[in-house]
């Protein structure tokens, strides 16, 4: 058995990849650190003691994050670490009530800010509370006279725009490892942070502190009246780190992080922050309608092959959408302890109830609450089709997402592993018309589905 330590700390050790349970670990890290507030060294403080134990336990997380990330194993892994960030902050709150000001403002607000990235990466709703007291600790401070604060030396000020750098950071999108790379990089950017009270190029967020106090995203010609947050200069940074990066030269301090992974959380991250971030690429309709969804890729090929009966049945059930674009569609349904959260990446079939035609789609965004789950999906086929494919080795039936027509591109969906052979394949329609398909690229591989494409000769 391997026994590594944690940072120097012998209070945890954890077993070699074959026999550790992370999700255990992160719970008994999480009260052991926790304990450690009162029963610590006697010699320090407890904001000492408090400092130290949030740091030790942030660094254990990183050395228990799975090895091998899966949709089930991120969400019980996640879950387990929100709820402990949530458990050691209230610790420290407790704490610091029974005993006023024992504990530094910082490290509160530190401690807020983690729980806040937590809640983000484990894709649950902000929570209006976290964010509110966090502003109140931020007021505090500041009060209501200042224009601008950095991330540079003021310590509440640090963590306030590390809470709202995490925000802005698209957490949820990522994969676990790439997100510690990511908060990383966000702490070696804050100096470079800054919030401003007056209209400025490159504002990307506002903060009504005194309100609800989560950031919004802001339109390029909004006005606001609050706070706003600026990551241009650390977004300047992140383009001169990245030109190092592709000439050999890694950052101090990421020097045992992959670069490829570096580059990649680099590229994600300037994006995230540029002058032109991700935008919505298609107008919204509003709309008052239900949506049965179906979750799966053998659930959503059996709808295909006129089996909707069972498929619906093992689906998600029912959800409501208030908009739709060109390709992108929010829904909204009730929680429930017996449907199975959705992971991103998962493919579904989905259909408005008036409707009689489904669509395909992948689920690119999801976010929980208590009572709701939002998901996102973005559409791949409005007119989804399954087809007699044959590759020379066993025909089978697959998903076209697109008319087969001579001298047009298809793509073609399909378990994991079908779509690899680099030969052509052929696809016989309902007319008996027979097509040969060469593949353009290679596969994508989804979350138990490939997806490739193919020009139709």
């Amino acid at each position: 058995m391997n026994t590594h330590s944690n940072q120097g700390s012998d209070i945890f050790t954890v077993k070699n990849d074959n026999g550790i349970d992370r999700v255990a670990g992160v719970v008994s890290t999480a009260k052991t650190y926790i304990a450690a507030l009162h029963t610590g060294d006697p010699m320090l403080s407890l904001g000492e003691r408090a400092s130290r134990a949030l740091e030790k336990f942030l660094n254990t997380l990183e050395t228990l994050c799975p090895e091998q990330e899966t949709g089930p194993d991120r969400f019980r892994w996640t879950v387990a670490v929100s709820q402990s960030m949530r458990d050691f902050l209230e610790a420290l709150r407790a704490a610091d009530q029974a005993e006023p000001n024992s504990i530094p403002a910082c490290v509160l607000a530190r401690a807020g800010a983690e729980t806040i990235r937590w809640d983000i990466v484990n894709r649950h709703a902000p929570d209006i509370r976290l964010w509110s007291w966090l502003g109140d600790l931020f007021v505090s401070d500041y009060g209501e006279e200042a224009q601008q604060v950095r991330g540079a030396s003021e310590a509440i000020a640090r963590e306030y725009l590390r809470a709202i750098a995490y925000h802005a950071a698209a957490l949820d999108q990522q994969p676990l490892k790439a997100g510690f790379v990511i908060a990383r990089l966000i702490a070696m950017l804050l100096p470079g942070l800054l919030m401003v009270r007056e209209h400025v190029a490159g504002a990307l967020y506002g903060i009504d502190v005194a309100q609800r106090g989560i950031p919004v995203r802001l339109a390029k010609s909004a006005s606001f009246a609050g706070w706003r947050f600026v990551p241009v200069e650390a977004a300047d940074r992140l383009s001169s780190i990245y030109g190092d990066l592709v000439l050999g030269q890694v950052p101090e301090g990421f020097e045992h992080v992959g670069v490829k992974e570096l580059r990649a959380a680099t590229v994600h991250l300037r994006r995230q922050w540029s002058f032109n971030p991700p935008m919505r690429r298609h107008r919204r309709y509003a709309l008052n309608a239900r949506l049965c969804v179906v979750r799966g890729y053998d659930h959503a090929m059996n709808l295909l092959n006129d089996d909707a009966t069972e498929a619906v049945a093992m689906g998600m059930g029912t959800a409501n959408y208030t908009d739709q674009s060109n390709r992108f569609l929010p829904a909204i349904t009730n929680r429930n302890i017996k449907i199975s959260v959705p992971v991103v990446g998962d493919l579904v079939a989905f259909c408005p109830e008036e409707g009689t035609r489904w669509h395909i789609g992948v689920v690119r965004r999801l976010c929980t609450s208590k009572s709701h789950i939002e998901i996102g999906i973005v559409t791949l086929s409005d007119s989804p089709e399954l087809v007699r494919v044959d590759d020379g080795h066993q025909p089978r039936k697959l998903c076209v997402c697109d008319p087969v027509s001579r001298g047009g591109a298809t793509r073609l969906i399909a378990s994991v592993g079908t779509l690899g052979n680099d030969g052509p394949i052929f696809v016989m329609k309902k007319n008996a018309v027979v097509h040969k398909l060469r593949p353009l690229s290679d596969a994508l591989r989804g979350k138990n589905f490939d997806l490739r494409v193919y020009q139709v000769t």
